[in-house]
């Protein structure tokens, strides 16, 4: 039965694992071919190492657009919630809300002002429209499956107020060899 707000309750698949070459993946996600990490310690703590990374890229700067006193902040694949409680204890009267797939990375004291949902972004939001004032989605590219891009950045646009912010941070996965053996297509 879904909550006042529409939310449901946690689908048990999500809270499923498997080992594999000794790390823990969740077992929905490797079978629906969405997140290709762990979900384990040796995981969060590259993500906090990713967070660390880049906050010191951009100045430590959580929010590009100049937003200065958001009502409503949605994190999309928001991991182990390093962004989305930065954001939160720098934006205390905000409402922030993460989104994740994995329920497994989640710290367990999070600020009051921070809300975590687990869904898998492939699916459209059910969020209102002009509900928030920024959007932020960061390395979702391997967690987003390509024919969704499309209707991701729709829903996006489609749940920030008019004149909110879609803050998005993707890193460009080129792989390919000095010597020339990896050819196209491999």
């Amino acid at each position: 039965m879904a909550a006042e707000d529409g939310t449901a309750p946690l689908d048990e698949s999500f809270a499923e694992t498997i080992d594999l070459s000794g790390r823990t993946f969740q077992r929905y996600a490797v079978t629906n071919g969405i997140y290709f990490a762990p979900i384990d310690e040796g995981e969060i703590a590259r993500l906090e190492l990713m967070h660390s990374v880049l906050s010191k890229v951009f100045d430590d700067r959580l929010i590009f657009p100049p937003v200065h006193a958001p009502e409503r902040i949605l994190d999309c694949g928001c991991g182990a919630c390093d962004w989305a409680v930065d954001v939160a204890e720098h934006f205390p009267d905000s409402e922030v809300l993460g989104i994740d797939i994995s329920p497994h990375m989640i710290p367990e004291d999070l600020p009051n002002n921070l809300e975590i949902q687990i869904d898998d972004l492939n699916g459209r939001f059910t969020f209102p429209t002009d509900h928030f004032d920024v959007v932020h989605s960061r390395l979702m590219a391997s967690g987003i499956h390509a024919n969704r891009w499309r209707s991701y950045v729709q829903d996006i646009f489609r749940v920030l107020k008019p004149g909110g912010w879609c803050q998005m941070v993707e890193i460009y996965f080129n792989a390919q060899s000095d010597n020339g053996t990896l050819e196209r297509g491999q």
